[in-house]
């Protein structure tokens, strides 16, 4: 990459760098860590696509696009990475076939959660995985307890019908 543009990137970083940094944190629920490493991977896209900015929008618009679009990237990764259906029962106490029935419940219910939208997985991985309770979420999302209760019900109803069509 030219010096030029390397010194243009530097200058938008200096002059978007907060900005940005506070569009993520708002959009995270404030998780100051996560924001940051979105915020450095922003500014790599941006480096390495840089030839694709076309003047179409504002250098500010474009960054918080590819922000937001690492940002997805970021919470793809660690739901589909960390979120598996667990079912904690002894498994000396289940048989044969039903160790085996499990088996395919636990597959079925991860094929489907992999299919929901990002956001919904998240809501359900708080939820259920790490059994946060709705105050919780709510803080952490930056969600109104009624916005949340609205975004939940709608993923586990995506959830069962996803699940209803699987075969």
């Amino acid at each position: 990459m030219p010096p030029k543009t390397h010194a243009l990137l530097t200058r938008l970083y200096n002059q978007f760098g907060q900005r940005i940094l506070k569009v993520i944190l708002k959009r995270n629920g404030g998780d100051l860590q996560t924001a940051e490493q979105v915020l450095q991977d922003t500014y790599v896209a941006a480096y390495k696509s840089f030839h694709t900015f076309h003047h179409k929008s504002t250098y500010f618009t474009w960054l918080c696009r590819i922000a937001l679009n690492k940002l997805a990237d970021y919470y793809r990764h660690q739901v589909n990475s960390n979120f598996q259906l667990k079912v904690d029962l002894p498994s000396h106490e289940l048989s044969p076939e039903e160790k085996l029935a499990l088996d395919e419940l636990r597959a079925k219910v991860n094929a489907c959660l992999n299919l929901l939208p990002p956001e919904y997985r998240r809501l359900l991985h708080l939820k259920y995985y790490e059994e946060l309770s709705n105050k919780q979420i709510s803080l952490k999302l930056n969600l109104s307890a009624r916005s949340l209760e609205g975004r939940l019900y709608r993923a586990k109803k995506l959830l069962a019908n996803l699940y209803a069509k699987s075969p």
